[in-house]
């Protein structure tokens, strides 16, 4: 028999179900499927009650200008705490009055080190929002040292070691004054006596007067001394005078006699606290620093050793200038970082680690609380700075012509 290959069945194509998704599987879903609707509805829950809305929240980006309070947002713990608050602060390192000279249309807040310049920054912005002042933390200036530059002013009766004192010294800025003025070197107090060589005039090395808050507070201090114990003013009114714009050549002429004392430390260093705690005590035997930035250091250093840097002291004048760093929100949204940094207690914390003084209660003008933190972490304290009389500031008018006149600033 033949078969006709025409009658032949075709092949057949049969199309299969496209499989389901793996989570829509009926072996997934019985196994897992209870634990996901649980999942999905504990969700709904914390989303209703509000107690993940936080996460989900958007960071707050701000920008800010400052100069050695960058250390606070440089550093990493309060980069996270602030980033918990969903903050990001992105900061220009620069000096207070460099600050208050230049436009900050670009940033959202200012954090200067001191009043003065903050007074500058409120009458360049007198037609723009500005939020409120805020001070969160107190630094006065210092001049930090080693201890064999400390003992040899000490050996000439122009420092002072208190009883039971190891890293701070009281320092008697009229004779510190003098010495400066009659051109003594380091050799010529004795420094030699000590162990060391140094043929350099005693000066204290200053950051920019042009730029810097520490500067400008340091000359504060000469201007003060030099004028008689004085407060430097505006030039009296003659009697019967028309008015006009107020006569500065007092204030000019002193800051001209204090010109010399500054222009001897040569050019001046942007960053006197880095080098102080790295380069050889030589170079620049005293340096007008914070306070914070020297107990910061030895806080680092008792952290990694056990025990603080010994070679290197403070010394504290006995004319006391307490500088008030001062929070200016210059765009609205910047004021709740004001707020934190304030009050916040994670970052009051931080700010006490990193060697600032947390000025609570609100009108204080002491450290206690710094100085009960430096106890319990083993670190003696500077009581000498318990000093209540301060070196009063004279008139912002004042201040800028003697800065501009020491400086030769713009």
């Amino acid at each position: 028999m033949t078969t006709d290959s025409s009658l032949r069945e075709e092949p057949q194509l049969t199309i299969r179900p496209k499989p389901s998704a793996f989570f829509l599987r009926r072996r997934f879903l019985r196994t897992f499927g209870p634990a996901l609707v649980l999942a999905v509805s504990g969700l709904i829950v914390l989303l209703v009650s509000g107690t993940v809305v936080v996460p989900f929240q958007q960071t707050l980006v701000l920008r800010g200008k400052m100069g050695s309070k960058s250390d606070l947002f440089e550093d990493a713990k309060v980069q996270e705490i602030l980033m918990r608050h969903h903050l990001r602060v992105h900061v220009t390192r620069t000096g207070s009055r460099d600050i208050a000279t230049h436009d900050l249309s670009q940033y959202d807040f200012v954090f200067l080190s001191g009043e003065p310049a903050a007074g500058l920054v409120r009458r360049s912005r007198a037609n723009e929002w500005t939020g409120s002042a805020r001070q969160p933390f107190t630094s006065p200036i210092v001049l930090a040292t080693y201890r064999r530059y400390a003992e040899t002013l000490a050996g000439k009766g122009i420092a002072v070691k208190p009883p039971g004192q190891d890293l701070y010294y009281t320092l008697d800025t009229d004779k510190f004054m003098q010495v400066m003025k009659r051109g003594e070197t380091w050799d010529s107090l004795g420094v030699r006596d000590h162990g060391a060589a140094n043929g350099n005039r005693v000066l204290a090395q200053t950051s920019n007067i042009c730029d810097s808050n520490s500067g400008a507070t340091y000359l504060i201090l000469l201007a003060f001394l030099e004028n008689g114990r004085q407060v430097p003013v505006v030039d009296p009114r003659p009697a019967g005078a028309p008015a006009g714009p107020p006569n500065l050549s007092d204030a000019k002429k002193l800051a001209s006699r204090l010109k010399p004392l500054v222009a001897a430390q040569g050019f001046p260093s942007s960053d006197l606290s880095e080098s102080y705690a790295n380069v050889a005590e030589g170079d620049k035997p005293i340096v007008v620093i914070y306070e914070h930035q020297y107990l910061a250091m030895q806080l680092r250093a008792k952290a990694q050793s056990g025990q603080p840097d010994h070679d290197r002291v403070l010394l504290y004048p006995k004319d006391n200038i307490l500088t008030k760093p001062q929070f200016l929100a210059l765009k609205p949204e910047a004021e709740r970082l004001g707020e934190l940094i304030t009050f916040d207690p994670e970052l009051q914390r931080r700010a006490m680690e990193l060697g600032f003084g947390v000025a609570t209660p609100a009108g204080s003008t002491k450290s206690a609380r710094l100085y009960d933190f430096l106890r319990g972490q083993g670190l003696p304290t500077p009581e000498t700075a318990d000093n209540d009389s301060t070196t009063p500031l004279p008139d912002n008018l004042v201040l800028e012509e003697m800065i501009k006149t020491v400086g030769d600033c713009p």
